[in-house]
């Protein structure tokens, strides 16, 4: 009796061990087709990453002498926060025709235009004396740029308050253009990308809009 018992466990536990190993294959075979998906989805993921570094070192939105900055302008340089850091995300822009809205961040490196609109860090400080300046990619943040009108309005928001600021205008010009962008007394606004919106390969101009202050109220308390 007791052979024949040790037989029928033996025998349970290798039927036991096959449905184990015919479960496992069938999990396999139905598991394959999502694992042959998710390569291919990392892979579409690796080639897109490929590409992005190309592509923002190609596009600069803001050139380098773009902005004119004559030395007795420079006094208005006292009126940025020195708490601003490059890479710090300092505010939020908000589009209300559009209803679109995006992150504002320190500068205008390939990393600061990756996560939204960059600030040139020597222009004025959003809301105060002076031309501030923001950059972005033409298909991303900036991409419906162009579908703003005189009178259109945008929203801004920092720790130091909340500005409202109301389109004056637009205007393109070559990319190689020296002192396109001219530094002011009263607050204002520019925001500028490459031009034309829809180009195939590193573009040509830029495109500049402009607006003026007309509104701001601080930030109430713990709002931050």
């Amino acid at each position: 009796m007791r052979i024949r018992s040790g037989l029928s466990v033996a025998a349970k536990l290798i039927l036991l061990l096959s449905l184990c190993v015919m479960l496992y294959s069938a999990f396999r075979i139905l598991r394959a087709p999502a694992e042959a998906q998710q390569a291919l989805h990392i892979w579409d993921q690796k080639r897109e990453e490929a590409r992005l570094p190309r592509l923002y070192e190609e596009e600069i939105p803001l050139p380098e002498g773009m902005t004119s900055r004559p030395a007795e302008m420079t006094d208005l340089a006292e009126a940025r926060p020195a708490s601003y850091k490059e890479g710090e995300v300092i505010g939020e822009l908000y589009f209300p025709k559009l209803d679109q809205r995006m992150a504002i961040l320190e500068g205008t490196g390939r990393a600061e235009l990756r996560q939204g609109a960059g600030h040139d860090a020597a222009s004025a400080a959003p809301g105060t004396p002076g031309n501030s300046v923001l950059a972005g990619h033409r298909d991303t943040v900036f991409r419906s740029l162009g579908k703003l009108a005189a009178g259109d309005i945008l929203e801004l928001e920092t720790a130091d308050g909340v500005f409202t600021y109301e389109v004056t205008g637009s205007r393109i010009v070559d990319k190689e253009t020296r002192g396109a962008i001219k530094p002011a007394r009263e607050p204002v606004l520019t925001l500028i990308t490459c031009y034309p919106f829809a180009y195939t390969g590193p573009a040509p101009d830029r495109y500049l809009l402009s607006a003026k202050l007309v509104s701001s109220r601080k930030p109430q308390p713990g709002h931050l």
